[in-house]
């Protein structure tokens, strides 16, 4: 006991002086090293994007005009004050179009679900399509399978809101009894 005491001793101001050379604590580590990195800077998603260059010209704003491009637009124009000064047009940004998804056509099985009222949808593990129905009689109170269009469920005594009922369920059967029901 006295050992562990001893050496809990000994550790602590080693610890302390670990603490205080923590980056953040204002000594001199807390200048930039290859483990702890420089600073970090952050962006809001709402903020500008940067430009590529400072050399760019953001398209958003107008170009202005060079002196010289002034001096020759004003000598083409006769010095009239009835005539307005001529002003920039406005630079619109173009919009990108929107990319197209592939169409895919319909297989007569996801057709025919689809005209009965299902909803064709990816079930199960193994990644497969299926016709996935709502049952007319889901929520309602069963003691067994017979009671509902589609599976009574064990745990709340109630019929299932869907058909199929993929994954696994534990289920009452027609006589009642409880079964787990796997369906992938």
């Amino acid at each position: 006991m006295r050992r562990a005491l001893l050496t809990l001793a000994l550790a602590m101001p080693l610890m302390a002086a670990c603490q205080l050379a923590m980056p953040g604590r204002g000594g001199p580590a807390a200048d930039a090293n290859p483990i702890t990195g420089g600073s970090i800077t952050t962006t809001t998603l709402d903020a500008a994007p940067l430009a590529a260059s400072a050399d760019a010209p953001d398209p958003a704003i107008p170009p202005a005009q060079s002196a010289t491009d002034r001096n020759a637009a004003t000598d083409a124009q006769p010095n009239n004050d009835t005539q307005p000064e001529a002003r920039p047009t406005e630079v619109q940004p173009t919009e990108a179009a929107a990319p197209t998804a592939p169409v895919q056509s319909k297989s007569p099985s996801q057709i025919a679900c689809e005209e009965d009222g299902g909803t064709w949808a990816r079930a199960g593990d193994g990644g497969g399509m299926a016709c996935i129905r709502q049952t007319r009689d889901g929520g309602k109170q069963c003691d067994s399978k017979s009671d509902c269009q589609g599976e009574c469920l064990a745990r709340s005594r109630t019929c299932a809101p869907i058909r199929p009922l993929f994954g696994c369920n534990t289920v009452l059967m027609d006589n009642g009894a409880e079964v787990n029901l796997c369906i992938d």
